[in-house]
């Protein structure tokens, strides 16, 4: 009995000391998420910030005075075309707004008359319609119990007159009313005309689409457009945009002072800052991206290299006019083949990444570099297949 005892001792003991010693060690292995990489084709997508450049052509007040614009802004003009008035006093452009408002009322007052007509007969004529439906279901009734029908036919015959009278009356006033229309913008015209021919006016200096905004930047953005970016690697987006000053009616300019400017928005270019998906090199020369609802096509015609950035410097092929704004895009260039990861196992020490790779009794931290990929799951180096990940 007592070497029974001693056997199963014995045996619990060399099992505990197999646990202690074997087991318990890689248990940690068995409570980690882990992830086993695949090897697969994923398709790379850069993010991009850029910002979309014209040939801009500024023009200043010739003298100093009190502005008032006769094109309205993004309005297309002709070079030489008169974009605006500038009065030499403050009274000279009250007077003339004035004389605006005395034909702006006096027509207004006269439309709002004629509408009030036109409502009048319309409202008679529903009644009119109403009344004829009646007389028609009395004219059913007769006809059905066969009795005379002479006095409902007449009656019937009046109403549609009178329908036809109201109808052409209607038709006089709206052609009169539109006539109002006419002599009301034919008149402010005259004036218009009037007050650009006894006074100093501002002319466009290329054909293009006017804007009274000026930030002071046109200059530099014309130049990148005429000179290229080669060389400049530095350059931000932010220098080449601020906030834009409004010239507006009756503000006070001074004599060459940049007024106002045309956008040539027959030739668009768009200057790009990218964030790069990885260190495996872009074949591309072409992409097409969703803008606002289009698919607005790009030529790529020069790239400046600094590390994870890029400067793209491109010319739209689409003849959709996206004007002066910021973008921010992602662009599809191509598809990665490799060993791929979710992005989120990545791990960022200085300038390098590197992932948690699980071995047989030990976890390594393992420095890769991203050769690709996209937001969700990128391809790298120096990861097998088999191996394990640590997911977090």
């Amino acid at each position: 009995m007592r070497r029974v005892y001693r056997v199963i001792i014995t045996r619990v003991f060399i099992g505990i000391i197999t646990y202690l010693c074997f087991v318990q060690p890689n248990l940690w292995k068995y409570t980690l998420e882990t992830l086993a990489p695949s090897y697969a084709t994923v398709e790379r997508i850069v993010s991009a910030q850029g910002i979309v450049l014209c040939r801009e052509e500024t023009v200043d007040a010739p003298v100093s005075g009190v502005l008032l614009k006769v094109k309205e802004d993004s309005t297309k003009v002709s070079k030489g075309e008169v974009l605006a008035v500038i009065f030499p006093t403050v009274e000279d452009y009250n007077n003339y707004l004035k004389e605006i408002n005395a034909i702006v009322e006096r027509y207004d007052s006269a439309v709002k008359e004629k509408n009030a007509l036109i409502e009048s007969k319309k409202g008679e004529m529903k009644k009119v319609y109403e009344e004829l439906v009646r007389e028609g279901n009395i004219l059913n009734s007769l006809v059905t119990d066969k009795q005379d029908i002479t006095d409902v036919v007449d009656k019937i015959k009046n109403l549609n007159s009178r329908i036809v009278l109201l109808k052409n009356e209607i038709e006089t006033l709206t052609a009169e009313l539109e006539g109002l229309k006419r002599e009301k913008e034919r008149e402010i015209v005259e004036l218009k005309q009037k007050i650009i021919s006894s006074n100093v006016t501002v002319v466009s200096r290329a054909s293009g689409l006017v804007f009274f905004e000026i930030d002071g930047k046109e200059y530099t953005r014309n130049n990148i457009i005429e000179k290229g970016i080669e060389g400049n690697t530095d350059l931000s987006l932010n220098s080449l945009m601020k906030q834009p000053k409004v010239i507006s009616n009756g503000d006070f300019v001074k004599r060459g002072e940049t007024i106002a400017k045309t956008v040539d928005n027959l030739e668009q270019f768009v200057l790009f800052d990218v964030t790069l998906d990885g260190k495996l090199p872009i074949i591309l020369d072409r992409f097409s991206v969703n803008i606002d609802g289009k698919v607005v096509e790009f030529q790529l015609m020069r790239r400046e290299n600094n590390h994870f950035k890029e400067l793209w410097f491109c010319k739209i092929k689409s003849l959709y006019y996206i004007g002066l704004k910021s973008l921010n895009l992602n662009i599809k260039v191509g598809t990665v083949e490799g060993v791929v990861i979710p992005r989120s196992l990545l791990k960022k020490e200085g300038e390098k990444y590197f992932v948690y790779v699980l071995g047989d009794d030990s976890m390594e931290k393992r420095f890769v570099e991203i050769l690709g990929g996209n937001e969700k799951e990128v391809v790298v180096s120096n990861i097998s297949r088999g191996e394990l990940l640590l997911m977090d």
